[in-house]
């Protein structure tokens, strides 16, 4: 996404970044609200979910924030 497309970040650093939490429960939400599968969190971001890697605030998400 960086290279190819010239996006600042790709998705899995910006979802580090935003919190996976944050996505868990909104698209929780969502699916809730819509019943639409499609709104489902995605099987990694429950896993991580899970683990408690949430990304930045919790030095672990996609990425490994604890060393430098």
């Amino acid at each position: 996404m960086v290279y190819a497309l010239g996006h600042p970040m790709g998705p899995f650093r910006l979802l580090d970044l935003t919190g996976i939490d944050l996505n868990y429960y909104i698209s929780t939400e969502r699916y809730q609200e819509t019943g639409d599968p499609e709104n489902k969190p995605s099987p990694i971001v429950v896993e991580k979910f899970v683990k408690g890697e949430w990304g930045q605030k919790t030095g672990k998400g996609f990425y490994d924030y604890t060393k430098k």
